[in-house]
Order: structure tokens, then C-alpha cells, then sequence
């Protein structure tokens, strides 16, 4: 039996673990980071559309959106069509956008510096592999 997968498992939740304590003193989580950094790259997106780009099921979506909606960091609306919500970072979430991504990038920094250029990209190589290959058994992009 591989450990392959329960050691990718372990290791997602110690980077996770990581770059929460990177944050800890602000008043989000990286779950809050992840919906933010998207909101602050791609502009108001759909919550189908986030829970696509981060690959989170919608009732965890639907909680970290309420608690970011709760610190006034993001808001929700409904779309012209009536028939989605529509969320957007606040004034608020840009205007601490640029201190929660410097947070972010100096923890990233540091695990980098360590892991060194060649192993990170030989890593983020097997990543890409990997992710392509569970693209592809799932059957592309369906």
C-alpha cells in the first residue's frame, strides 16, 4: 500500500496549518484568503464560480462568504438575472488586501528559500502532473 496520497493529505493541511499562523494576527483564516484573492484577481465572480476556481463544496463556500460578509470584507448581491448572487471585495477587503498578501508571500517566502529553486520547481511540476492527470480520469471538463 502507497502512502503517497495520505502524505500529500498531511502535507496540505501542515502548509495550511503554516500560513494560518502567518495570519494570526488578522482576523482571517487562508479559507477567508483563498475567496478573497480570488474576488481581488478576477473582480465579482458568481459563489459558482468561486466554488469552481477553489474547488470547495458550496456549504463551506457558503459559510467562509457569511463570515467575510460578517468583518465587512466582501459583499454578496443578486445578479441582474436574478438567479445568481454576485460576491465583490469591499472597500475595506482592498484596502487590506495589499497587508494580508504581504503576510502571505513572506510565509511562502520562507518555505521557498528553504526548499530551494530547483526542488520548488521540480515540486510545483509534479503538482501540475498530478492535477492533470485527476483532470483528465474525471473526464476533462465535465
Amino acid at each position: 500500500m502507497s502512502l503517497v496520497f495520505h502524505h500529500i493529505l498531511q502535507l496540505s493541511r501542515e502548509v495550511n496549518y503554516y500560513l494560518n499562523e502567518a495570519l494570526k494576527d488578522e482576523d482571517i483564516y487562508m479559507s477567508h484568503w483563498a475567496v478573497i484573492f480570488q474576488l481581488h484577481e478576477n473582480g465579482q465572480l458568481t459563489q459558482k464560480q468561486l466554488k469552481d476556481k477553489l474547488n470547495i463544496e458550496a456549504p463551506p463556500l457558503s459559510r467562509t462568504i457569511t463570515r467575510l460578509e460578517e468583518l465587512g470584507y466582501v459583499e454578496k448581491f443578486t445578479s441582474a438575472d436574478k438567479r445568481t448572487n454576485n460576491i465583490k471585495l469591499t472597500a475595506a477587503g482592498e484596502s487590506n488586501y495589499p497587508r494580508w498578501q504581504s503576510s502571505i508571500q513572506k510565509a511562502e517566502a520562507i518555505l521557498l528559500n528553504q526548499l530551494g529553486e530547483q526542488r520548488k520547481n521540480e515540486l510545483d511540476a509534479h503538482i501540475q502532473t498530478l492535477s492533470s492527470v485527476i483532470h483528465n480520469i474525471k473526464g476533462g471538463d465535465q
